[in-house]
């Protein structure tokens, strides 16, 4: 979209790249052996739409965020697993004929092109009780637990990510305005990556301050991922996507709104203001705001 790691900071980049794929890797052995052995058809569909694909950025800022706190990584990998069975679960229904009837999701079919729409609703009804299975096991203090529990609930209820999904397909009034884009993108988008942030400060036992901080990171780094997104979907190469394009063309989006430059003013203002908020933890917040420029390229 924009070179915007030409910036001041020495970030590393080729470095970033390689902590993701490290990460990547340890969440897709978790994955694995937290889904259910593909032995039924319903089983191969869920790990079919959950492994092998995506770059796992939620779980990357999972792991980046307790790490500021110390949080042991095998932890860290089962509760970024079941933000990664949320997500997974919010592609599958978002693929559905009935929401963006998309053909192709990570570069293969989408889950109700592979297995019929049937099947793939139910992977979905599946991968949420899955996801909460995970955290109930967890070994962590009960409050934590409870904690985790609690927020992961509110955000992808019908006050979250539901509501996100209603918005998007017009269930709930006209999407008109700037203010509009940005309340239906933190609903749909930014309220996971802001649970993926704010989980990690929870498994640190963070202050008050310190969570408010990266979940306000979360927020802020899902309005600039959106914000590409949206820019990818009119402009970007299905090839390179791995998903078609063109596929918010007759909604409203902040490209079609802002235009290519307004957009990219936009997320040049979105990143400097997330920077900011990470300045309570100094240079160990590095590999955060490597996450942030990547997601910027």
């Amino acid at each position: 979209m924009v070179q915007l790691k030409q910036n001041p900071h020495p970030l590393r980049n080729d470095f970033f790249e390689q902590q993701l794929k490290s990460v990547s890797s340890e969440l897709e052995g978790v994955l694995k052996a937290t889904l259910p052995p593909p032995n039924t058809r319903l089983h191969e569909a869920m790990a079919y739409s959950v492994l092998g694909g995506g770059k796992r950025l939620r779980a990357f800022l999972t792991h980046a965020s307790a790490d500021l706190f110390s949080v042991p990584s095998e932890t860290t990998l089962r509760v970024a697993a079941t933000i990664e069975f949320i997500h997974a679960y919010s592609l599958v229904h978002d693929d559905l004929p009935a929401m963006d009837n998309a053909a192709m999701r990570r570069n293969k079919p989408s889950c109700h092109r592979a297995y019929g729409e049937a099947t793939a609703i139910l992977v979905g009804d599946a991968l949420i009780p899955l996801a909460f299975q995970t955290l109930s096991s967890l070994q962590v203090s009960k409050d934590v637990q409870l904690e985790l529990i609690q927020e992961l609930s509110r955000v992808i209820g019908s006050h979250g990510l539901v509501l996100g999904q209603m918005m998007d397909l017009n269930q709930e009034g006209p999407i008109s305005t700037e203010e509009d884009l940005l309340t239906l993108q933190q609903l749909k988008t930014g309220i996971l990556f802001g649970f993926a942030l704010e989980a990690g400060a929870i498994l640190g036992n963070a202050s008050t301050s310190d969570r408010e901080a990266l979940k306000n990171f979360g927020l802020l780094f899902g309005r600039m991922f959106q914000m590409v997104d949206d820019w990818l979907d009119g402009c970007g190469d299905e090839k390179v996507t791995g998903k078609p394009c063109q596929q918010d063309r007759d909604k409203l989006t902040f490209l079609t709104l802002l235009g290519p430059q307004g957009l990219c003013k936009k997320v040049k203002e979105t990143l400097k203001e997330a920077l900011e908020t990470l300045s309570p933890f100094g240079e160990k917040a590095v590999p955060l705001k490597e996450a942030a420029y990547y997601v910027c390229q």
